[in-house]
Order: structure tokens, then sequence, then C-alpha cells
């Protein structure tokens, strides 16, 4: 049987780093299931709480025909914080380069984000269970063109002992104590996530 609160008892800003998949303005649009508009602002949440604690980040993106990828706004203008990558395989373990970025971090706790969940967010949080890591979903910051299938999906995740959460949910376990100066900005950032 799978420790299932492995992940969720690991996660702390010394062990955690976050994956934001294919989170791309011509993307997201087709999102049914979390409207575009409230998967951006959790997206966008989940990047100032990763700056707030410092988690290594990596934005990975797909080609986007000729014209190059352009992710949201919430994850744009970001300054050099997170490296945007390409690649074009349904993983990003499926990358070489981004698989390396990973590992590079020595961090165990994965947090992903992204569209679309049977796709990119799928076979990346099973590949990195295969890999030995902890794996926590951040649901409002990912999107399905289709609900039926988001859920054959979650519930695969689940099974194979990834944790679906909140990025409320990971902000207050990354600082649970709204007293301290960490914790009042953390309260301001979850406080600021627009719902459809």
């Amino acid at each position: 049987m799978l420790d299932k609160t492995l992940a969720w008892d690991q996660l702390s800003s010394e062990t955690a780093q976050v994956l934001f998949c294919d989170l791309q303005t011509d993307i997201v649009k087709h999102s049914e299931t979390t409207p575009a508009r409230a998967l951006s602002s959790a997206a966008g949440a989940l990047l100032q709480l990763a700056k707030l604690f410092s988690l290594p980040t990596i934005i990975s993106v797909v080609p986007d025909g000729n014209n190059p990828p352009q992710v949201i706004a919430e994850l744009s203008g970001i300054g050099g914080f997170a490296p945007e990558m390409l690649r074009a395989t349904a993983s990003l373990f499926g990358d070489a380069a981004t698989t390396q970025a990973i590992a590079r971090s020595d961090r165990k706790v994965l947090i992903v984000a992204g569209f679309m969940m049977e796709a990119v967010v799928l076979n990346t949080v099973l590949d990195g269970l295969a890999l030995g890591y902890e794996v926590l979903v951040a649901v409002d910051a990912c999107g399905s063109p289709c609900a039926r299938t988001e859920q054959a999906v979650l519930h695969q995740m689940e099974s194979a002992g990834a944790i679906t959460t909140s990025v409320v949910s990971i902000g207050t376990k990354l600082s649970p104590d709204f007293s301290t100066d960490l914790g009042k900005q953390m309260f301001e950032i979850v406080q600021g996530i627009k719902a459809a």
C-alpha cells in the first residue's frame, strides 16, 4: 500500500520544486473544467509562492506551430526566476534537458500545474513517481477540456501515489503561521486567487 501522506508530510521550502506544464495562452483557453481565468490566477499565485519560498521552478512549453510559445500573462515577465524550457514530449521527463534541470535542484517533492491533465500533467506525474519523486498536483492550476476524462486522470494519479491539492493548501502548508512576515505575505498571495 502506498503511503499517500508522504509527499504532503515532506512538503517544505527546502524539499519542493514547481513544474508548470504547457500553461500557454493558446492552450489554456481550451480548459472547460477550470475556467482559463481561474486557472491562470491560481498558476500566478503558485509562481508567487515559488518566488516567496525560493522554490526552484521550471516553465515547460511546447511548440506552437511556427510561432514562439506564449506563456499565460501570470507566468511571463518573471526575469530569470524560472527558465522557460521548450520540449516536444508528452512528459517533462521525456525531454533530457528538462529532466536534468529537475534533477539538478535536488528537490524530491514536485508541485505540478498545467494543461492538459490527460496529457502532460498525467505523464509528468506518473514519470516523476516512477523516478522516485513525491508529487503534488495543484488541481486549481490545472485544467482539461473534459470533466469526465479529468476525473479519470485524477483517480489514476492518486492511485499511483500522487496527492491532489490546491494552491491555497500548498501555501498554508509552507507557512502555517499567518502572524509571521512570511505567513502574512503567503496569505496575501492566496487571497488574491480569482475564482471563475
